[in-house]
This record gives C-alpha cells, structure tokens and sequence, in this order.
C-alpha cells in the first residue's frame, strides 16, 4: 500500500509539473507578443535551470511533508474551523481559504523583508531579467514560508487534500502570471488583483519601489496596507536584482 501511495503521488508531481510546463509555455507566447520591457531571456537561463532543478527536489520533498505529512494532520486537527462554515460548499470554501490564505503570504512576505528573515528572501530578489521562468528563482526556505498560509488556510477551511493539490498548480501557475514580461492592465481590476507590471515594480532597485508591493493574487492588501505604488514607464525598465557571488549560491538556495 505505502508503494501505491508514494507511486500515485509521484505520478501526481509529474502531471503537475507537465500542466505548470504547459502554463509556462503559454505565458512564453504571451511575452513574445506583447512584452513590458526588452530583456535577455537566456542571459541567466543556465544558472537558472540548475537553482531550480536543485531546489525544485527540496520543495518537492516539503510539499509532499505539508501536504501527507504530520503538519497537514495536526493543522487539520487544531485550525479547522466549526461545521456552520466547513459545511458550506466546497467552491465557497476555497474562495475564502485563497483570501484568507492570500492575506497571510501578504503579511508573510513583509516580514521577509525585514532584517530577521531577509536571509530566506534576498535569493528571489537577486533576479535581473524577469520573465514567467525567473520567478522560480527562491529558496527552499522562502518556498516553505510562502506556502504555509495557503496550507493553513486550506486546512481551516476542510479543503480535501486532492483539491489542494490542484490549487497548489494554479498558484505555480501565478507565479508565472505575476513574474511575466507582459504589458497588460486590468483596468479597474488592478486594484483587486495583482499584475505583472504592478509586481515588477516590487522587483525595482529604485528608492520608492523598496519594501512595495507584497501581494500575490491580490493587490487590495497594498492598497489597504498603505504598500502599493503604481507602476510607471521609469519603474518597468529600472534596474533590477544583483549578481550573486559564487561562494553564496549554496546559502542562497537553502536560504539561511
């Protein structure tokens, strides 16, 4: 039984990666034909491929301890909330649990920005060329921080762990949304959702883009927070990230 068990969760990561693949391809398209900024894609590519390869193998091992693991099992036991709201239907409980959920990796994510845990972020904000594939660039240890409310929130709420898996893809697939090279507005939706030119500016060395936009599907948190600023023509072209020195890469991926 435990073969089957661990054969039908790898086959689960390998069609979740295959539907990530196809997502970033067609966010690869997307760039081609209507891109924010001129940058070089293959630039950074190489060291890329091996970060995420290496680092890919610990969030697997994470994602697999959150989600079969004891931590899914004591939050399930201890967070979920009373049955008036986990007998409510399932659609109306992941819509909560991805707001609730989004509300925590706001906060999460400003706290990696202060001093006592910007060791497990700084790695991210090394990118220099931003595009769907860049913001897979992260440590283990941020990877694990970030997924945490979404788990806790996913718990609160009596998610199934099946349907968890597939919501853990889409938001594979918003990283690529938020992080890709694309000119594109919502119009009056920018205020609700976040964009790609609106988390780009989050990525900008410039002085008034510092500690700025923290969401990651919503935008509102910003606005509310007091965090948000626009993005602007000068913002998108800003320079972004640093180079990484050789001995610190090992560090950076682990993120201590």
């Amino acid at each position: 039984m435990h073969s089957l068990v661990d054969g039908s969760m790898v086959m689960s990561m390998l069609a979740s990666g295959s539907l990530l693949l196809a997502a970033g391809g067609f966010f690869h398209i997307l760039e081609n034909r209507n891109p924010l900024e001129e940058i070089d894609r293959k630039k950074h590519l190489k060291f890329d491929l091996i970060v995420v390869a290496v680092s890919s193998l610990m969030v697997a091992g994470i994602t697999i301890l959150l989600l079969e693991g004891i931590v899914r099992t004591w939050l399930t036991n201890n967070v979920e909330l009373i049955d008036s709201i986990i007998s409510q239907p399932l659609w109306f409980r992941i819509m909560l649990a991805l707001i609730v959920g989004d509300f925590g990796y706001y906060l999460a994510h400003r706290l990696m920005h202060t001093p006592p845990m910007w060791r497990t972020h700084v790695f991210h904000h090394s990118i220099q060329e931003i595009y769907w594939f860049s913001g897979l660039r992260t440590s283990a240890m941020n990877s694990l921080i970030i997924r945490l409310p979404y788990l806790i929130a996913m718990c609160m709420f009596a998610i199934p762990a099946s349907t968890v898996a597939v919501i853990a893809i889409c938001l594979g697939a918003v990283n690529f949304w938020v992080h890709s090279n694309l000119d594109i507005s919502l119009g009056p939706l920018n205020y609700i959702f976040i964009t790609p030119p609106f988390h780009r500016v989050h990525h900008s060395m410039a002085e008034i883009a510092i500690d700025r936009n923290f969401g990651n599907i919503l935008s509102c948190w910003d606005y509310l927070f007091g965090s948000a600023v626009e993005p602007t023509d000068d913002l998108n072209i800003s320079e972004k990230g640093f180079e990484i020195e050789s001995q610190q890469v090992v560090r950076q991926i682990i993120g201590f």
